[in-house]
């Protein structure tokens, strides 16, 4: 009896049964988070910023239990976030060159305030995930007040700077790339609807010395944006308005931007914040919103996705959006020739013109 292979057409173990290993990843990717997330509230990228340490050394300095010291910075190693020489009982660490840009506290690029809210408040409002998905109610709520926790850190401004520094590190390669990509020779002016920390504000204006700027967000975040730009000595060039864009007249100007806004409201809001800004728009201007936009058919961007259950947990009825969804409120509104650009990563520019 001649023998048979697999190319003889049967199947191997690896071929007919299926692998439980990316469900196990996806399981425990919470464990790298909170390793992750650990070692930047330590701020270990920072102590390492100097070249590296061996583990003894970096043991006294964070403070490190003995027994945590190797598991911890070996599981870093082996995440790729620090580089390990030597085998011994006292090999030495130093930052990858990813780390070493992006989570030294020193580093003008520091992500690490993005990387704490996850860590901290993003992963706390995801533990009742399962409720919203049940309810439609949002978890990341005061219990006193029903109102986003985030209010509370307008009673601590150390509190509420970390946040906004955070939040901007999650925008600033957006921002870069939108500065990049976007032609801003036709526009005078630009208006930066909610602009937090007025990243975006002072990106363009290094780059396109002819715009004049202006940034609105809350009085208590406007405050550190004023700050940020003297301190990069352009406040002849861009003006920090407090201002609530839901209750508040929205600056005029050729350019309007709003960046992380849109996803955050529901669908009625939307609808009214796309006609105030559309009012604010000058004659032959132009509209940009940043977002995760989702691709219509709802299949590629995961992250555009697991950003709108984000917004489920945290608001409720807010959600992001697909391009189509864009395309039709911003006609809806008045806007004409809109469209959806790719930017950056999970992330596109819907742009609308206004006759």
């Amino acid at each position: 009896m001649a023998e048979t292979t697999p190319h003889d057409g049967e199947q191997t173990t690896e071929e007919s049964e299926p692998s439980p290993e990316r469900i196990m990843q996806v399981a425990t990717g919470f464990w790298r988070t909170k390793v992750l997330g650990a070692a930047v509230d330590l701020d270990l990228f920072t102590v390492l910023a100097d070249g590296g340490r061996r583990a003894a050394e970096i043991e006294r300095e964070p403070d490190l239990h003995p027994r945590a010291t190797r598991d911890f910075l070996d599981a870093l190693a082996s995440l790729g976030f620090l580089e390990r020489e030597g085998d011994g009982d006292d090999p030495r660490y130093r930052n990858t060159p990813e780390t070493a840009a992006f989570l030294n506290r020193d580093d003008p690029r520091y992500l690490g305030g993005a990387v704490d809210i996850f860590n901290q408040q993003v992963y706390d409002v995801w533990g009742g995930l399962e409720e919203s998905l049940r309810t439609g109610e949002p978890q990341g709520v005061i219990d006193e007040t029903g109102e986003p926790f985030w209010e509370e850190m307008y009673d601590d401004p150390m509190e509420l700077e970390a946040f906004a520094e955070g939040m901007a590190g999650l925008s600033k390669g957006n921002f870069l790339a939108f500065a990049e990509a976007f032609d801003f020779s036709a526009y005078d002016s630009m208006t930066d609807v909610g602009g937090a920390l007025a990243d975006l504000s002072r990106i363009v204006a290094r780059r396109e010395p002819h715009l004049s700027i202006t940034t609105t967000d809350l009085p208590a975040v406007t405050e550190l944006a004023r700050e940020r730009v003297r301190a990069d000595g352009l406040e002849d060039r861009i003006d920090a308005v407090s201002s609530d864009y839901l209750d508040d007249p929205i600056p005029d100007a050729d350019l309007v931007t709003a960046s992380l806004i849109l996803h955050q409201e529901n669908l009625a809001t939307k609808r009214r914040l796309l006609e105030k800004i559309y009012d604010a728009v000058n004659p032959g201007g132009t509209f940009v919103a940043i977002d995760h936009i989702i691709d219509d058919d709802r299949r590629e961007n995961t992250m555009g996705l697991l950003m709108s259950l984000n917004m489920l947990a945290y608001y409720g009825d807010a959600f992001d959006y697909t391009g189509e969804q864009f395309v039709t409120w911003a006609e809806a509104a008045g806007f004409d020739d809109v469209r959806i650009r790719h930017l950056n990563g999970p992330t596109s520019m819907g742009i609308a013109h206004k006759r």
